[in-house]
């Protein structure tokens, strides 16, 4: 996976006029910095070595394409090293060191630390939050935990939809709008196969799921239908041999939300089904 700043094209465009408070930077660093964060991300390493400055030494090199390459030093020296970089590198940069400090923590701690940066995120004021290990920018705290719930669902083939979407939608070094849109209504696709326990095109699908007790508006099975036939017409983007191009990013957007949000939907309905 491209780092942050390569992924939305910040190290070769000049077009983004962001900043990160001089405040953010203390409190990540200090996040960062606090023992029981430096327990739990050694703690991978244990097994491997048994000299403390090795420990130590092999975690640092994880970040170690953040910062100068320098001889093996002490833990504090690395950190102050690791403290000036947080405090004086290029904007994007620091959101670079929050996504691979991110990927070195051990999966059972990764949800605490995300509520953690994404806290310090929202208190700074800043248009950035923590999905799936991922800087991604914000809409709305509404559209974000949609978003959110939808790449942690039960159902596998949802997520990996969800997570395709979010990835293509934020890769601003090649953004491919085309797919983000494809992935957000596959996974209204697949959810629909899911409840109806059979492959089927979303309009089948859609049709199907009073078959199963899903009852949903007329009004809002068309729409579904329309965006389905939107992205599977003669020029739609999953049509072979397409010739739609350059999908506008304000199209891709809304459709990752509203598929997010439908999908979120469909699974509440199914539960509730499911318990009767």
């Amino acid at each position: 996976m491209n780092k942050f700043s390569i992924r939305n094209g910040y190290v070769v465009e000049s077009n983004f006029n962001e900043n990160v408070p001089q405040t953010l930077r203390n409190r990540i660093f200090n996040l960062f910095n606090r023992e029981e964060i430096m327990k739990e991300t050694k703690s991978r390493l244990k097994s491997s070595f048994k000299n403390k400055g090795l420990i130590e030494s092999e975690l640092l090199d994880k970040l170690g394409y953040l910062i100068p390459k320098s001889k093996i030093s002490t833990d504090n020296e690395k950190l102050e090293e690791i403290k000036n970089h947080i405090l004086q590198c290029e904007w994007y940069e620091v959101y670079d060191f929050v996504e691979k400090h991110i990927s070195c923590i051990p999966e059972e701690s990764r949800e605490d630390r995300t509520e953690q940066y994404n806290s310090l995120f929202k208190d700074e004021g800043v248009r950035f939050r923590l999905v799936n290990d991922i800087v991604v920018p914000i809409y709305s705290e509404i559209e974000l935990a949609s978003i959110e719930q939808s790449l942690n669902t039960k159902y596998d083939a949802v997520n990996q939809h969800i997570g395709k979407a979010l990835r293509y939608f934020s890769d601003r070094s090649n953004p491919d709008y085309e797919n983000t849109i494809k992935e957000a209504i596959s996974a209204v696709e697949a959810m629909c196969c899911i409840v109806n326990g059979k492959n089927e095109t979303l309009n089948k699908a859609l049709k199907h799921l009073k078959d199963k007790g899903i009852h949903i508006h007329p009004a809002m099975e068309s729409a579904f239908i329309s965006l389905y036939a939107y992205t599977s017409d003669e020029k739609g983007i999953r049509h072979a041999g397409i010739d739609f191009v350059n999908a506008p990013a304000e199209d891709a957007k809304y459709m990752l939300v509203t598929c997010s949000a439908f999908v979120n939907y469909l699974i509440e309905k199914w539960s509730k089904v499911e318990k009767e």
